[in-house]
């Protein structure tokens, strides 16, 4: 009876530790020890932003400009999901002209926690600047 109930407990704590793995790739985590980055880091999503990101007509005949936060998640394959800009100008486009150019962004390389690839959100600053001539 003994080993029967150790045999149990055992198995239960395995249950239960598989459990939590599965969890680690099903919920976004919004802290991590390393984050998600764009693939060849800074500068290559500097130059993906220079080739890709436009300023918005409308933005630019009213003068608006500003930074806006997009918010995202990245999962354990790189994949990008669930994205919204969560602050900046409401007027212009520059809000959707950032989720576009997230949207183009493709894969990144995923967030780790204790050595392990996990699913995690994201947030990145995408800045409009007009520029005077």
């Amino acid at each position: 009876m003994q080993k029967l109930l150790t045999t149990f407990l055992i198995l239960a704590a395995l249950r239960c530790s598989a459990q939590s793995n599965d969890l680690d790739k099903t919920y976004a985590k919004a802290k991590v020890e390393i984050e998600a980055t764009f693939p060849g880091g800074d500068s290559a999503w500097s130059k993906f932003l220079n080739h890709n990101l436009k300023y918005p007509d409308d933005a630019v005949n009213n003068e608006i400009h500003g930074t806006v936060i997009v918010q995202f998640v990245v999962d354990t394959a790189g994949n990008i999901s669930d994205i919204k800009a969560i602050s900046g100008p409401k007027k212009g486009g520059l809000r959707e002209e950032s989720v576009r150019v997230i949207t183009l962004s493709g894969k990144w390389v995923p967030a780790t926690q204790n050595g392990h690839t996990v699913q995690s959100y994201k947030t990145e600053p995408i800045q409009f600047k007009l520029s005077v001539n």
